[in-house]
């Protein structure tokens, strides 16, 4: 592995590290600023319309003026407004710094390019994707060492330890990064977040495999947010309990990502027949998991389901990204993450008008992956 190769997936674990120690602090910053768990909600909604707003901007600024140099900007940025979130006693000044951090925060999709732009060919690109995948099996794990470590000093002990790593993150991007950008490309930066969106939906290339896309992490979307809410509702389980489910569903998919993926699903099976099993065996486990109301059977089942649902994610990119120029690619892993950013507006009105009607959220899953069995008709014959 080469020097550039090991940067860019150091840089990218202390980013994705940011995770997993924010989410648990939500309960007690509600509590340190007084303020609703509907208002502290905001600090994690607003990633989803801020990362919609600055992937194209950061996508545009990294063709024309190259990946390194927005790369430290992002990094900067994420300094400051960490280091404002750790002396701020004032809720909106919190939010504020937050906005700014989801905004600089996309950097992952740079170093994703980063990864794009230095492989040599199909496979290796593969490769390269699968580690970026395989380095979340190292985030499962630490990141709840960190919280448990943290957390008991202080509500802001987890900001002062993200100040710090971006500021240790900031000067190894400047002395050990180059970069990797060897196309750069003098054009007007347009501020439009749509206008790449649209241009990929109109190719007959790609905008079946994006609207396939789209319905599937749409439903995995609702019930990775909603799925905890579910099982108190439906079964009622406490919310302590809640967490030791999850956290085997956090195992299971880093398990899955780091070692399945590879040894598993991509070497027995072929990636074109993958779209099909995949999307007929969530349907199949969908409904099933819409009829159980035996809780040990639920999430056996429950578990199953994962395994197939986070498959997803790497074998449409690559088939996608595959489909795409060198030029454009940059611009299709910006369409990718900008899709998932908008089923993260979706899902809330969704499920919770289900939750409220007494209807399965798993029926309206099932219903969303029958559609898109019916996309798959054409798309598998686009495969062949």
């Amino acid at each position: 592995m080469n020097k550039t190769k090991i940067i860019i997936l150091l840089v990218w674990f202390l980013d994705i590290l940011w995770i997993g120690i924010f989410i648990p602090t939500l309960p007690e910053l509600a509590k340190y600023y007084e303020v609703s768990a509907h208002s502290i909600s905001y600090a994690i909604v607003l990633y989803a319309f801020f990362s919609f707003l600055a992937s194209p901007i950061l996508w545009q600024l990294s063709d024309k003026y190259g990946r390194k140099s927005v790369l430290i900007l992002c990094v900067l940025w994420t300094f400051i407004a960490n280091l404002i979130m750790s002396i701020s006693d004032i809720f909106i000044i919190f939010l504020v710094a937050r906005m700014i951090n989801w905004f600089t925060w996309w950097n992952i999709s740079v170093l994703q390019s980063m990864l794009s732009d230095i492989s040599t060919s199909k496979k290796d690109r593969m490769s390269n994707l699968w580690l970026i995948w395989a380095l979340f099996w190292l985030w499962f794990i630490v990141w709840p060492i960190l919280w448990s470590l943290l957390l008991p000093f202080s509500i802001k002990a987890p900001f002062w330890f993200m100040t710090w790593l971006a500021f240790f993150e900031f000067f190894i991007v400047i002395i050990f990064l180059k970069e990797t950008n060897s196309n750069k490309v003098n054009k007007k930066i347009k501020l439009n977040p749509t206008s790449t969106l649209i241009k990929f939906l109109k190719e007959p290339k790609v905008n079946l495999f994006l609207v396939s896309f789209f319905m599937l992490i749409l439903s995995f979307s609702m019930y990775q947010w909603m799925f905890p809410v579910y099982l108190n509702i439906k079964f009622w389980i406490p919310w302590n309990v809640v967490w030791y489910i999850m956290a085997w569903v956090w195992v299971m998919i880093a398990f899955n990502q780091s070692v399945l993926l590879k040894r598993f699903w991509l070497k027995y099976f072929q990636l074109k027949n993958l779209f099909l099993i995949i999307n007929f065996s969530l349907f199949i486990l969908f409904i099933i998991l819409s009829l159980l109301n035996y809780f040990p059977a639920f999430i056996s089942v429950f578990y199953i389901m994962v395994l197939f649902s986070w498959v997803v994610n790497p074998i449409y990119a690559w088939e996608i990204v595959e489909s795409t120029n060198e030029h454009d690619r940059w611009e299709i892993m910006w369409v990718l993450a900008s899709l998932q950013s908008i089923s993260m507006f979706i899902w809330p009105s969704i499920s919770w008008i289900l939750i409220d009607k007494n209807i399965s959220i798993f029926i309206w899953w099932a219903l969303i992956i029958f559609i898109n069995l019916i996309f798959l008709n054409k798309l598998y014959k686009l495969l062949k």
